[in-house]
């Protein structure tokens, strides 16, 4: 139903996290590391991989995907809106940390290293490779203060409590994701990625002389904004741009925001 307008489900629940204040919990290369290949980071992942595949392997291609790749981090990124974060007030242990996110039920939703566990939750495996100190920090106390409609409970944690089960989710690392190396951006292939997206809403000339007067930062978030809804990731995530479609199927925010699949109604 993220990609498809299908009778009964015009409220259902995003199947992928919100995005829109994203920049508060990853970092941009983060981002970029994981939409080229989701599964490095965690195999268990229900993310599709949209990049680099088999169709798409040739060196032009890659190229482009590559650009589109950073276009599309680059505009996540500043196209969120920050929340405020405090950092732990103290360095937590590792084993009571440990401790408490057995005693406290985390695993009955969330699986962590070798503790396997039901799906409702992320797995939270590899955490200290992904997100910010600040952001778990601040969600463990209340997760509804970075997205309201969370499921996650508030589970009424202390200062001292949340510092160590934060101390101890950061300590489980991907290391083999880590060293993973972001490919630069040709200029060149951006610049003629913005072209073709310019082009398909304008005349060459208005194309031209429109891309000459961004700045390489404004071309790359163009290319990030118009892969976003050739992809369709707003099916499964609130991006900030993109709004949710009305409950007869039309978009609320603009064309970019219309279910890409075909209608199964």
């Amino acid at each position: 139903f993220g990609c498809h307008k299908v009778e009964g489900f015009h409220d259902a629940w995003k199947a992928g996290p919100s995005l829109e204040h994203v920049q508060s919990k990853l970092d941009q290369d983060w981002i970029v590391r994981w939409l080229h290949n989701p599964r490095e980071f965690r195999p268990s992942t229900k993310m599709p991989r949209i990049f680099h595949l088999s169709n798409t392997s040739d060196p032009e291609s890659v190229e482009k995907n590559n650009a589109a790749i950073a276009g599309i981090a680059a505009y996540l990124t500043k196209n969120s809106d920050p929340v405020s974060l405090e950092s732990p007030p103290q360095k937590g242990d590792l084993k009571i940390g440990e401790k408490l996110v057995k005693d406290l039920g985390c695993l009955g939703c969330h699986t962590v290293g070798e503790a396997k566990a039901n799906d409702h939750g992320p797995e939270l495996s590899g955490l200290g490779s992904k997100v910010k100190e600040g952001w778990l920090y601040a969600w463990l106390k209340n997760p509804k203060h970075y997205f309201p409609e969370t499921r996650m409970p508030n589970l009424r944690l202390n200062d001292e409590e949340a510092s160590h089960i934060t101390s101890f989710l950061l300590s489980q690392k991907n290391e083999k994701f880590e060293s993973l190396q972001v490919p630069p951006v040709d200029p060149k292939v951006a610049d003629g990625l913005a072209m073709e997206f310019l082009r398909g809403s304008m005349r060459f000339e208005e194309a031209q002389e429109k891309l000459q007067k961004m700045t390489p930062d404004e071309r790359l978030e163009l290319v990030g904004k118009k892969a976003i809804a050739q992809q369709g990731c707003f099916g499964c995530h609130s991006i900030k741009g993109f709004s949710a479609t009305q409950k007869d199927g039309s978009a609320s925010g603009g064309e970019d925001a219309k279910a890409i699949g075909t209608e199964l109604t």
